[in-house]
């Protein structure tokens, strides 16, 4: 289930229905035996007026988008990206909704990348949490990092997997002796 070469990605969006909403910003980190040695960070253009609501979240604003690709223009590249490596994001079914939404509205080739969840496995090895927001996680983990920006968001997933995956592996050992 763990693994060493991946991708931790992350997007922001316009809001929470993959219908009706976009996709305003992807990012992504590529790992290669634990290190990182490769960097992804587009903002898109949703083509709509940015909910006052996201620009407060994210700190995303409408002109910070005006002159940048469209989501056909970066999805492509997203995939190139990705490869064909493991994908890893905190609460998955929400970005790869998104995700493969555009996919699907793009004609694209669907993904068959490996996924896994932190969400997931921050509820099984780290049981002690009273919630598994990624925000929660931050500030139990003492993470420095931006909030609601992709990039920001995939260092502190990655940071969850890692210590998920130490978990595991302790976990393993023990169970070996019993």
């Amino acid at each position: 289930m763990m693994c060493d070469d991946y991708v931790v990605f992350d997007i922001e969006t316009t809001g929470l229905n993959k219908d009706n909403d976009y996709i305003i910003e992807i990012g992504a980190l590529k790992y290669k035996n634990n290190i990182l040695v490769d960097e992804f960070n587009y903002l898109i253009n949703p083509k709509i007026k940015l909910p006052e609501i996201i620009t407060t979240i994210t700190g995303i604003k409408d002109e910070d988008l005006i002159n940048q690709d469209t989501i056909d223009n970066v999805l492509p590249k997203f995939i190139d990206f990705i490869e064909d490596l493991p994908l890893i994001a905190h609460n998955n079914e929400f970005d790869l909704g998104f995700i493969n939404k555009n996919i699907k509205d793009l004609n694209l080739n669907k993904l068959n990348n490996k996924m896994i969840d932190t969400l997931a496995l921050a509820r099984i090895y780290l049981p002690q949490m009273y919630n598994y927001k990624l925000e929660t996680l931050k500030k139990y983990f003492n993470i420095k990092q931006v909030s609601h920006r992709a990039i920001g968001d995939c260092y502190t997933t990655n940071y969850v997997y890692q210590e998920c995956k130490k978990r595991a592996a302790v976990k393993n050992q023990k169970s070996l002796f019993v």
